[in-house]
Parts: C-alpha cells; structure tokens; sequence
C-alpha cells in the first residue's frame, strides 16, 4: 500500500485553463470508483497487458458491485490479457467464472498469508500467480501445484531486502514444478534478474 499511497499523491486536484485535473479522493486514499474508465479498454485496439485496479484491491467488499461488469468488459476485450493481484481471495464467490484472458494473483509475503495460495487453486482462473512482493521471511515448503508464475521482491521505502536463502529456496521450488520466475528490479545484489513469463503469455498477444 506504500506504492499507492504515493501514487495518490500524484492526483492532487487542480485547474488549469478552466479544467479540473486530479481527484480529491484519490489524492485523500479514500476509496471510491471511476465508473467512466470502466470502457476505457474497449477502445485500445493494440493487445495490451492492463493492469486492473493496481491502486487498490478488485476484491475489496467496497467494489462488489462493479464485478459483473468489470469482467464483462473483459470478456468483451478479449484481445487484451487483464492482469488481478489480490490480498482478499476470500471474498472471491464460490464458482466466479474468470474470463480466459484474466490473469488472477495474490500478494504472499509471509507463512501467515500461505492460505491465499488455497484460495488461488479454488478458482477456475486461467493463469494463477503469486507476488512474493515484499518478501518478509523464510517461507519453507511452500504448496505451488496449480501456479502458473512468481513474482519476487523486495520492499521499498523504506528499502528492505529478502534474505538471499529465501529467495533461492522458492526459485528452487518453482525450478521443481517448471514455473517461471519474474525477479523484481527492486531485488539488489544478483548479477542478473530473470524476466520469465508463463508460455501462455504469447497465446494472448
């Protein structure tokens, strides 16, 4: 929440040439919807990956009511791939049916929030990922069957790095179960970071 809290910094309102730029909500990190963005994808024509809802969380009890026709846009978008990180997998109902070209994620960063990876396998979502980002601590064995892709970090501001040994363990881990590994630029001290995709990447773009 620190990288959306600082994004929200960037939509301070203003006028500028009888126009209203910014948002006082956002800028205040209340939440709230932009119902006009909601067709926005619709009219990008390019393949795009789009990120949804990055400065908060899909599954946020606040954004119920939009969900039906958050993914009927991208059912209609279907050229595009939608990507979802969520902490919330809990409030995902029982047999919501993912579009093709979602891709479904939750953030772990420690052993408490190993269950959301559960959660993750009880959807029918068709690329499940995880975001170790910020990875806190030694994770141990941990239960990757059904994942499609990892992402590690580090946290920021203030800057915290994982330890080396946790890193390597859950790189080791995802070699075991052929997963791809996507290595954060907020990751010091490596010599190279890996940049890998899942194969069904190329299949939407």
């Amino acid at each position: 929440m620190c990288w959306a809290k600082k994004e929200a910094k960037r939509k301070k309102p203003f006028i500028r040439n009888s126009k209203q730029y910014g948002c006082q909500l956002c800028y205040d990190f209340t939440p709230h919807l932009h119902l006009e963005r909601l067709q926005e994808p619709l009219h990008i024509k390019k393949p795009s990956v789009i990120g949804l809802n990055f400065m908060a969380d899909t599954f946020d009890e606040h954004y119920q009511s939009i969900w039906n026709c958050l993914f009927e846009m991208c059912r209609e978008a279907f050229w595009h791939t939608f990507v979802i990180l969520t902490k919330q997998p809990q409030n995902i109902p029982e047999g919501f049916d993912f579009p093709r070209n979602v891709w479904l994620g939750v953030s772990v960063n420690c052993k408490a929030d190993l269950w959301r990876i559960d959660k993750l396998r009880e959807t029918n979502a068709f690329v499940k990922f995880v975001s170790f980002e910020p990875l806190q601590e030694d994770l141990g064995s941990v239960n990757l069957n059904g994942v499609c892709w990892i992402v590690i970090g580090a946290q920021t501001r203030p800057n915290v790095q994982p330890k080396s040994d946790w890193v390597e363990s859950l790189m080791l881990q995802c070699r075991e179960h052929s997963i791809p590994i996507f290595m954060k630029s907020n990751l010091k001290g490596y010599s190279s970071l890996l940049h890998e995709y899942p194969q069904l990447f190329s299949s939407f773009n």
